[in-house]
């Protein structure tokens, strides 16, 4: 890989929904596994019901309200969830549901994620990864192969602040030592991800379908970062 121009120093991304596939965490196999780790027993169809009632639960208007800022902090953030999971999954299976979501296993990057992720490395470009999320996600990259490429993590659990505030964006650029009009933002989430552009960076939105197993689209960042594969 090779750079034709150097607009950009430096890539950040979110994590979720962007790197790594958001839609695919809970499935029947995993919660089942998890669900006997805890010492409860469940059969895929139950699992399915579950899983379900869970999402509706989390993702219902009163889910999202009490969610709003719970990325603080870890135990703040499996509270929250644990508590919203409570009346779908009682008990311990409410413990190893929010197990299996923080499972980095449980998290698949999109199949163009990796070779992004070099392609910009190589290129000598800084990389950082900025997340609104309730646990360590530095395992996900380990499982790549690739955690060593990212030079900053800034995740809420750990600094206290949640985007779209500055201080996870500022962070980031501050330990890879490029300023932000130098670094180029790339997320899903307008509001969010999209508040990059506050402190001076561009700002990258990758398209709100996607596909499990199919490609982000994180190819686009190799040309706006004007990285050309040899």
């Amino acid at each position: 890989m090779s750079r034709h121009f150097d607009a950009f120093d430096a890539v950040l991304f979110d994590y979720s929904g962007t790197l790594f596939d958001d839609g695919s965490v809970l499935t029947p196999a995993g919660v089942c596994a998890q669900a006997a780790r805890h010492g409860v027993a469940l059969r895929a169809a139950d699992a399915a019901r579950v899983i379900a009632g869970v999402l509706a639960a989390v993702d219902s208007p009163a889910g999202l309200t009490a969610r709003e800022g719970c990325d603080r902090s870890a135990a703040r953030h499996r509270a929250v969830w644990t508590g919203l999971m409570a009346d779908a999954a009682p008990g311990a299976l409410a413990e190893a549901v929010y197990a299996c979501l923080a499972d980095p296993g449980s998290w698949p990057a999109y199949p163009d994620a990796p070779g992004v992720l070099r392609g910009l490395a190589g290129a000598g470009l800084g990389l950082g990864v900025v997340s609104n999320i309730g646990w360590d996600v530095r395992p996900s990259f380990a499982a790549l192969g690739v955690a060593d490429l990212v030079g900053s993590f800034a995740l809420s659990c750990e600094r206290g602040a949640v985007k779209p505030e500055p201080e996870l964006f500022l962070a980031a650029c501050d330990e890879l030592g490029v300023a932000p009009a130098r670094v180029l933002f790339v997320g899903d989430d307008p509001v969010k991800d999209g508040a990059a552009a506050r402190v001076g960076m561009p700002v990258y939105l990758l398209p709100a379908e996607r596909r499990a197993g199919r490609p982000r689209g994180l190819g686009a960042v190799l040309a706006l970062a004007g990285v050309v594969r040899e």
